[in-house]
């Protein structure tokens, strides 16, 4: 499964292109390809988790790049994997997710990859060129084909030239620990190895420390996520009563975005009413059994949408910012009882640049 996050989802990117790789008898190869586009909408929608539907109502269930608008893959993998069951008659053991900053990362060990009829991909350019200049230069139907034509060249080169096995296993490590490699076993004893693992892709089912997740999706209809830059910052506030701790959170939105000269592919639905205006619903998550006591966009009291998803709290807020501009979203929350102290820890959305982030600790409030 290939993630796109330049129109992005909480675990990183709207689900678009996927493979089909079978493993029989020591050898692996790539048995079909598709796009969440050609699995059309799904009438009446799948099940979806009760405490998700409430945040995001059917949409999982009913749009096969909607499936990770919630940052559990897991659940967001099972949902996928059915829709491709009930449309392909495919039915696949796992599902391994990754993003076009992973193929950078393997593209920088194996080398650039010719694609038929196209310009080599290389590991220095690969991102810009399958998230911003295939969206300007081909439409919509050439898009698919060559997205579907990279990944099966790559997978070839993969498999065929002689690579460093250490080498490989630095850029794996490396992805999987900026959340951008994630892999989900339909198989509970593989699932069970993976536990809370980064790999697994979703929050800790109890906090050791005080664990804040801020996740992102795309309300723009559009492909602007590759122009959007993130920072976030979590600082320590006063204990409570009852032996919480305060948690200050700010994230900033900053669009990078030209004021002119994007194609319809990037521009998009325009939900947001303007074409250059990026619309991003933040989610912000509070650590196990805490709570989110409020939030400021750019300084006023803002509406949030409010939910709760595994004992935590969740708040969404609007975050709509043009071209060159900045937004700023701050959010107040408590931790639980049991995990007001400590360096705290931030689960973040993969981005098509890293985030910049700065967390503050305090000592625990019982000493």
């Amino acid at each position: 499964m290939s993630q796109n996050p330049a129109e992005l989802r909480a675990t990183g990117g709207m689900f678009g292109a996927y493979a089909v790789i079978r493993a029989e008898g020591g050898r692996i190869r790539m048995t079909g390809q598709g796009t969440s586009g050609s699995l059309g909408r799904f009438d009446p929608p799948l099940r979806v988790i009760e405490q998700l539907r409430r945040l995001w109502h059917d949409l999982p269930g009913i749009y096969p790049a909607d499936v990770n608008l919630g940052p559990d893959f897991p659940a967001a993998a099972a949902l996928y994997r059915e829709m491709v069951r009930r449309r392909t008659g495919t039915t696949v053991d796992g599902v391994l997710a990754v993003d076009p900053v992973v193929l950078s990362y393997l593209l920088g060990v194996i080398g650039p990859v010719s694609v038929p009829g196209r310009h080599a991909l290389a590991g220095g350019t690969v991102v810009r060129t399958l998230l911003s200049d295939a969206y300007r230069d081909l439409d919509i139907r050439a898009q698919d084909e060559y997205f579907a034509a990279a990944a099966a060249a790559v997978f070839d080169a993969l498999f065929t030239r002689t690579v460093d096995p250490r080498a490989l296993l630095t850029v794996f490590n490396r992805s999987v620990i900026e959340r951008r490699m994630l892999f989900w076993s339909v198989h509970p004893e593989e699932q069970r190895v993976l536990g809370d693992s980064r790999l697994a892709g979703k929050l800790p089912e109890k906090d050791i420390v005080p664990t804040v997740g801020v996740f992102l999706n795309d309300g723009s209809g559009a492909k602007l996520g590759y122009y959007l830059r993130f920072s976030a910052t979590l600082t320590s506030g006063d204990c409570q009563s009852d032996g919480r701790r305060e948690l200050r959170l700010r994230v900033t939105v900053h669009s990078t975005a030209p004021p002119s000269g994007l194609s319809r592919s990037v521009t998009g639905l325009a939900m947001s009413g303007d074409r250059y205006t990026a619309r991003t619903f933040v989610s912000v998550y509070s650590p196990t059994g805490g709570a989110v006591l409020g939030g400021r966009l750019d300084g006023r009291d803002a509406a949030m949408g409010s939910g709760m998803d595994r004992r935590r709290q969740v708040a969404v807020a609007n975050v709509e910012v043009g071209p060159g501009r900045t937004g700023t979203l701050d959010v107040t929350l408590l931790t639980g009882t049991t995990t007001g102290g400590g360096t705290a820890e931030l689960v973040l959305t993969p981005t098509v640049t890293p985030w910049t982030t700065q967390v503050v600790s305090a000592p625990s409030c019982d000493q």
